[in-house]
C-alpha cells in the first residue's frame, strides 16, 4: 500500500534510507562525517539501521515501536563496535520515523526530525521531534540573509552544528539514533485509530522543506501534492523549488539540496 522514493542531493551519496512492507514503513535520515569515527560511513549506518529496525518489528505487531528501535540500535552498535569509535562525535547518527498500520490502530514514532503524518478526521496529525531546533536554533533563523557558500554562511553553519553537537543525546538535550539504545525511549510516539484515517506518510527533512522551512505549503496542501504527484515527482518538485533559489536568499538553509525521502500510503475506508 505504500509508494516510496528517495533521492540524493546532487553530487553526493544518499544518506537516507527507506524500507516498507504492507503495514510498516521506516525512513532514516543519516548524518555525520563520512568515514569519521566509523569507517563504514553514513550511508551504511542509515541502511543498516533501517534493515535492523524492520527485522526487530516484523512479526511483532504489539511490540512498542520504541522497544523495536532500541533493539535495532543495539544490533547496529554490535555490528561495528569492534571496528569503529562509537563514542566519537563524528560517528554516524540518524533521525528515524516509523509508521505501523494495524487492523484497528496506527502507531507512529519519530526520533529527531523525520516527520510522520496521519491524515484523519481531524486533519493531519504530526509526529516529529524538533528538540534540535528548540535547543540549537532553526536553519531559516540562523542563516537568514546569508548566501550559501559564503564565508558568513559557513561561519554561521559551523556555529549551528557546534550547538547541535554539544546538546545531542544528553538528558537536557535532544536525541537522535546513534550507539546508545536508550535513545529510542526519548522518541515521540503516538497511536491513532485506523478508522477515518485515509492518508499516511513519512518524510525526511529534505522532503518537508517546502512546509516547515520555506512556508510554501501547509500540511493538508503538501499531502494533496504528494497524493497528486506521487513521491518521485514530489521530490522533483522540491528540486525545482531549490533550483529557483540556489543561494538560499529567499529560503535560508544549510545547503541548496538535501537528500529527500518519503513513503506515502492511502488507506481504504474501514467500517
Amino acid at each position: 500500500m505504500f509508494t516510496l522514493a528517495t533521492d540524493a542531493a546532487p553530487g553526493r551519496p544518499n544518506e537516507d534510507a527507506v524500507v516498507v512492507t504492507a503495514d510498516l514503513a521506516i525512513v532514516v535520515d543519516g548524518a555525520g562525517v563520512p568515514h569519521g569515527g566509523c569507517h563504514h560511513g553514513v550511508t551504511w549506518y542509515s541502511q543498516t539501521l533501517a534493515a535492523q529496525t524492520l527485522a526487530a518489528l516484523t512479526g511483532h505487531p504489539d511490540l512498542p515501536l520504541a522497544e523495536g528501535l532500541s533493539t535495532a540500535l543495539q544490533a547496529v552498535a554490535d555490528l561495528h563496535a569492534d571496528t569503529c569509535d562509537l563514542a566519537s562525535p563524528t560517528t554516524p547518527c540518524a533521525a528515524i520515523g516509523i509508521l505501523r498500520i494495524g487492523p484497528d490502530r496506527i502507531d507512529t514514532l519519530a526520533l529527531s526530525d523525520v516527520t510522520v503524518v496521519i491524515d484523519g478526521p481531524d486533519g493531519p496529525q504530526i509526529t516529529c521531534d524538533l528538540g534540535i531546533e528548540r535547543l540549537a536554533g532553526t536553519e531559516p533563523h540562523t542563516l537568514a540573509g546569508l548566501r550559501i557558500g559564503s564565508a558568513e554562511h559557513q561561519h554561521a553553519l559551523a556555529e549551528l552544528v557546534a550547538r547541535q553537537t554539544a546538546t545531542r543525546n544528553r538528558p537536557d538535550g535532544w536525541w537522535v539514533a546513534a550507539s546508545d539504545p536508550t535513545a529510542a525511549h526519548h522518541a515521540d510516539t503516538n497511536t491513532y485509530p485506523r478508522h477515518g484515517t485515509h492518508r499516511v506518510g513519512i518524510y525526511s527533512d529534505g522532503a518537508t522543506r517546502p512546509v516547515d522551512q520555506m512556508n510554501l505549503y501547509d500540511w493538508p496542501a503538501w499531502l494533496d501534492q504528494t497524493e497528486k504527484l506521487g513521491p518521485t515527482a514530489l521530490i522533483h518538485h522540491i528540486r525545482t523549488i531549490e533550483n529557483d533559489d540556489p543561494h538560499g536568499l529567499r529560503h535560508p538553509r544549510t545547503k541548496n539540496h538535501d537528500d529527500a525521502t518519503l513513503a506515502f500510503g492511502t488507506l481504504p475506508d474501514t467500517h
